[in-house]
């Protein structure tokens, strides 16, 4: 279940407002848009030399088979270069090495440490415009997450999102109905209440959260950072009521702190799909790298949701291509993006398991058909909810979320109790906050 990226993710005012305001500083501002019922000029035809670098991580090999194939077919104009970031070879360091970066290849959880805070970061909003793109199609939530003060500077390829797995085996075993779409927190901890117990030798726990991808994408969209204090905003009602039901509570069943103490683990991935000795387990959706997905009868349903925000679900977590700021080959990234959002290629990518980032009901419809997984009812799964807005992002939130999940786990454990850890949490977050602003 994991992201094909690290955690710690813009405020998004939305691509509508994008596209229609107006656009300043960018390359082709000034160039008229098209008339009404003109079609916009095309780039396709225009030679262009561009280098895509893969922060993501992804080899070429992999980004070819995704991505690469398709974009070389579509656009024999083009040359595509492709450089795969890693730990050694970052996209920081490749800048200053002067060397070119057209088209950016991240996660959410790097557009502003490598997009913005290297001055990559270029609005979207004139290129939208010039190139006429129907903003109406996409997914809101899912491109304001690549916005930031409402410049768009990315198009997502596809999401991710919290949902609920759960092994069959297990609510087989011990004769309980298996979860639905649309429970609400309470119901999903009631049932975990009944699955956590101690048989046969092994403790078996009800209901499991992922505490990092929780927090990340929790569905109120609270910060890690305040905007307008640049400090840790987790010691509120806010907080406590969100960790206290998503992570807390499940946790209070008989023997699941015991399991705990014992292990001294917090609960993970494994504790799923390799032990599989949860019976439910909330978790960012990614079926491409599950190899244990094979190996037992699992399902999936919605993220449950809380009564004061019905039908609400997590935040959405996209990998995007961004424009760089530095590129000069702007109007042919557009046209890469415009096709890698096109109704055509999102069905490619839909059908091999990749969540579509556009509303077409055939391409959602079409969703893991390539796959071994098209009959496990997922497409009901993905959009049972609405995604939550995206929150306000800070590159420095993962000095916040080290020290809440570290508290959180001592609270799991018995040994802290949570206001203590929300207070403990935002101090030593500030005080970390404070030395990255010195250095």
């Amino acid at each position: 279940m994991g992201t094909t990226k690290r955690i710690p993710i813009v405020t998004g005012i939305g691509v509508a407002v994008a596209l229609l305001a107006a656009a300043c500083g960018a390359a082709n501002d000034k160039e008229e848009p098209p008339a009404p019922g003109v079609s916009p000029k095309s780039y396709a035809d225009e030679p262009a030399e561009l280098v895509i670098f893969g922060a993501v991580g992804n080899t070429e090999e992999v980004w070819n088979e995704r991505f690469g194939n398709a974009l070389k077919q579509k656009f024999p104009n083009y040359k595509f270069t492709y450089i795969q970031g890693s730990a050694k070879n970052t996209l920081q360091n490749h800048i200053a090495a002067g060397q070119t970066v057209d088209l950016v290849h991240d996660s959410l959880g790097g557009m502003r440490t490598n997009i913005i805070d290297n001055g990559l970061n270029f609005d979207l909003a004139p290129l939208m415009k010039s190139h006429q793109i129907d903003a109406s199609r996409f997914e809101k939530p899912v491109f304001d997450a690549l916005s930031d003060k409402g410049k768009l500077y990315g198009f997502p390829l596809h999401d991710g999102g919290l949902v609920l797995y759960y092994n069959k085996d297990i609510f087989d075993k011990f004769g309980v109905e298996y979860p639905k779409n649309g429970m609400t927190w309470d119901e999903a901890i009631a049932l975990g209440k009944r699955l956590t117990r101690f048989d046969g030798g092994v403790q078996y726990l009800g209901l499991g959260v992922s505490v990092n991808h929780m927090l990340t994408m929790n569905p109120y969209s609270l910060p890690f950072v305040s905007e307008t204090t640049g400090k840790a905003a987790i010691d509120s009602d806010a907080y406590r009521k969100l960790v206290g039901k998503t992570i807390l509570e499940p946790t209070e069943a008989d023997g699941y702190r015991h399991y705990l103490i014992a292990s001294n683990k917090s609960i993970t991935n494994d504790n799923f799909m390799k032990d599989k000795h949860l019976a439910m387990f909330v978790m960012n959706f990614y079926l491409q790298l599950q190899p244990d997905f094979g190996t037992f009868d699992w399902g999936i349903v919605s993220l449950p949701v809380f009564g004061d925000l019905p039908g609400v679900g997590s935040q959405p977590y996209p990998n995007g291509l961004f424009v760089t700021s530095s590129s000069k080959y702007k109007d042919q990234g557009m046209e890469v993006l415009h096709f890698l959002v096109s109704d055509e290629f999102q069905m490619q990518l839909s059908r091999k398991g990749f969540i579509p980032v556009v509303k077409t009901k055939a391409v959602r419809d079409a969703y893991a058909q390539d796959t071994a997984f098209k009959d496990k009812q997922i497409v009901e799964a993905l959009y049972a909810n609405k995604p939550a807005a995206p929150m306000a992002r800070s590159a420095n939130e993962g000095l916040v979320l080290t020290p809440l999940a570290a508290n959180l786990a001592k609270v799991m454990r018995g040994v802290m109790d949570l206001n203590t850890a929300l207070r403990v949490s935002e101090e030593q977050a500030n005080k970390a906050l404070e030395e990255a602003v010195r250095k």
